[in-house]
This record gives structure tokens, C-alpha cells and sequence, in this order.
């Protein structure tokens, strides 16, 4: 899913897209597996390369260097998660907290507009 604006991750819309796919990963992946899972429009292998290599360097991802399974030639990098949705999510939740002159206030009154607002399935980011 493709947008012009920022997610509540606090993600770009690629970046958003690529993480998407990390954290439902269950493990190592290189650029092409990366590119070739997301719910994005097109985009040329590079671009999904340097966007990896950003979200590096902002710890959403962490990358090693090995060899590409059943393919000769050098070796890839392979990228996962750094930490779980959950925990990117909670960190911004403790960010936003900290901005609050009440907390515990803030924190409940997200807790109640969640519930009235609960969906069967949590809104997509886009």
C-alpha cells in the first residue's frame, strides 16, 4: 500500500513497507526476498537496498554479511528486525509519554479511546 504521508510508525511510506515485511519475517532475508514480500508498488532493487541500509542506521533493522543460498558469486546482506512491532510501538508510546505533563493521564485516556474504537482488525499503516 503506497502513500505520500509519514505512518504512525513514524516511518516513511517505504520504510514502512519494508518493515511491515521484517517484522513478519521469521528470519534472516536479503534485499531481493525484502523487495520481492512487500505490499508496495514497484521499485528497483537498489532503492529497497538503500532504504535497508537506512533503517540500519536508524536500529529498526540490523544486517551480517553471508553467502547467497544456491547462488555462486559474493556474498549478500541479509537483514532482520532489530525488535519487534511491538516494542518499536511501545518505544513510541514512551517517547510521546514523556512529552505529556501527566502520563498516567495520557496513557488512560489512549487506553479508552482505543476501546471505543477497537476494530476487529488493527488499521493497516500505510
Amino acid at each position: 500500500m503506497q502513500s505520500d504521508q509519514r505512518s504512525p510508525l513514524g516511518l516513511g511510506p517505504l520504510e514502512t513497507a519494508i518493515m511491515q515485511v521484517m517484522w513478519e519475517a521469521d528470519g534472516w532475508l536479503m534485499v531481493r526476498d525484502i523487495r520481492d514480500r512487500m505490499d508496495y508498488a514497484p521499485v528497483a532493487y537498489t532503492t529497497v537496498a538503500q532504504v535497508a541500509s537506512i533503517l540500519c542506521e536508524k536500529d529498526l533493522l540490523i544486517r551480517r554479511l553471508g553467502d547467497r543460498t544456491g547462488k555462486p558469486g559474493p556474498s549478500a546482506w541479509w537483514y532482520r528486525a532489530a525488535r519487534p512491532m511491538n516494542e518499536h510501538i511501545g518505544e513510541l508510546i514512551a517517547t510521546l509519554m514523556h512529552y505529556s505533563p501527566d502520563p498516567e493521564a495520557a496513557l488512560a485516556y489512549a487506553l479508552t479511546a482505543r476501546q471505543k474504537t477497537q476494530p476487529d482488525n488493527p488499521p493497516s499503516t500505510p
